[in-house]
This record gives C-alpha cells, sequence and structure tokens, in this order.
C-alpha cells in the first residue's frame, strides 16, 4: 500500500510541476545563459581545434585524445560565483515527486545517452534543502545559483561543478524551440 501511495504522490507532483507558471525567455535570456554555459570552460580548452574542422579529424585518435582531455578542464576562476544557467535536469535523488539532487546539462537527453557531456559542462546541483519538483528530461529550466568548482562521481556521469540553486524555474520555449521532438527518440 504503501508503494501504491509513493506512486500516486509522484505522479500528482510531476501533475502539477507541468502546470507550474513557466518563464518565457527573452533574447537577452538566451545570450546570457549561453554565455555563462561557456564561462564554464576554461580559456583556451579548445584552441586547438581548427577553424576548418573535417570529418575525417572528428575519428583522429590524437585529435579525440586532445579532446578528451580539453573536456576535463575546468574554469577555477568562476569558484563562488553566481551563474543563472538554462539546462535540462537528470534527476538523481528523488523522494514523493520532489528532487533533491540532479545533474543540470546543457542539452536534452544527455547523460541518458552515451556519451555523457563533458566534465566542464556538467553541474552537479544539490537541491537538498529545498527539493524541487520532478520535470520531464525534455522540460528546460532555469536554475540559479552559487558555483563550486570540483569533480564529482555520480551514478549515470562526472560532474565538474556543484551548484546551490537559489532559483529552478520551468522555461517555456513555445513550440517553435522544442528541444526534441516528441516521439523521436521513442521516449515519448
Amino acid at each position: 500500500m504503501t508503494a501504491i501511495r509513493t506512486l500516486v504522490a509522484i505522479v500528482i507532483l510531476a501533475t502539477a510541476s507541468i502546470g507550474q507558471a513557466a518563464i518565457t525567455p527573452t533574447d537577452a535570456d538566451l545570450a546570457r545563459w549561453g554565455s555563462n554555459w561557456d564561462r564554464l570552460i576554461p580559456e583556451g580548452a579548445y584552441d586547438f581545434i581548427p577553424d576548418n574542422f573535417t570529418f575525417d579529424l572528428m575519428f583522429d585518435p590524437t585529435f579525440q585524445s586532445k579532446l578528451d582531455e580539453a573536456n576535463l578542464k575546468l574554469n577555477a576562476t568562476i569558484e563562488g560565483v553566481t551563474l543563472d544557467l538554462a539546462g535540462f535536469m537528470v534527476p538523481l535523488e528523488t523522494a514523493n515527486g520532489l528532487v533533491q539532487s540532479f545533474l543540470l546539462v546543457p542539452e536534452a537527453g544527455q547523460c541518458v545517452h552515451v556519451p555523457p557531456p563533458p566534465l566542464n559542462q556538467t553541474i552537479f546541483v544539490d537541491a537538498s534543502s529545498a527539493p524541487v519538483p520532478l520535470r520531464d528530461l525534455y522540460q528546460p529550466i532555469q536554475v540559479k545559483g552559487r558555483v563550486s568548482v570540483g569533480r564529482a562521481q555520480h551514478e549515470i556521469a562526472e560532474s565538474g561543478y556543484v551548484m546551490i540553486p537559489n532559483i529552478v524555474e520551468t522555461i517555456d520555449l513555445g513550440d517553435d524551440l522544442v528541444p526534441v521532438v516528441p516521439g523521436a527518440d521513442g521516449d515519448r
């Protein structure tokens, strides 16, 4: 009976989160969010990528090695900085339809499919002091909070940063900017 009550609570809370008011981003919001994701990457980390990037280069073992190394580089200068990022929730710890911790990633479906996003584009969000409603993996969210630099291993991926959120809000992109066409991946 407890399992049924828990399942009902999860469905009610998930449904309630869908009906929550969502923010509609402006062009300035989109630019700020993109810039803040870029701030997670240390300056010069990917300078080895040529402007005339070719398909063959993608499969070159030396290039892949450099890319793998660059993906692990973190920007120590943002320690303690408050950032505002838009991305997608990959829940790690939930209880009663509320999420205590999740990974914030810049693209829908990352961490669910292989390979995971680069370490410098993965943030562990610790919402344990104020759990947030569970959202669909393809529902964009805005997260504002203080960032700490440091690697952490999670069951499905590693993160390069930790954030304690002040705000977690749903973003309404409208029908024009849906990140994944419903039904395209068989999950919806």
